[in-house]
C-alpha cells in the first residue's frame, strides 16, 4: 500500500500565481488541491501540507490518487 509520503516524493507540477497578498499555488494532478501563501520561499512547506492533508482524505475515502506523468522530469518537493 502506497503511503502519504510515497506520495509527496513524486514530482508534481505545481501552477503558482501571483496576486496581491502572495502566491496561491495549485497542484494540477490533485484536483481541488491548493494553497496560498505571502512568501515565495514558504511554497514548498505550504504544498507539502495541503498535499499532505489531500492525499490523506482520499485515502481514508478510499479514493484514487492520481499520480503525475511518468515522464516528467522535475524534481520533487
Amino acid at each position: 500500500m502506497k503511503t502519504i509520503e510515497y506520495y509527496l516524493g513524486l514530482p508534481y507540477q505545481l501552477i503558482v500565481t501571483p496576486d496581491d497578498e502572495g502566491y496561491g499555488v495549485a497542484i494540477s494532478e490533485l484536483p481541488g488541491c491548493f494553497t496560498h501563501t505571502e512568501k515565495w520561499e514558504e511554497i514548498p512547506e505550504m504544498v507539502r501540507e495541503a498535499m499532505g492533508l489531500w492525499i490523506q482524505v482520499m485515502m481514508q475515502e478510499g479514493k484514487t490518487i492520481p499520480e503525475p506523468a511518468p515522464d516528467r522530469i522535475e524534481h520533487p518537493i
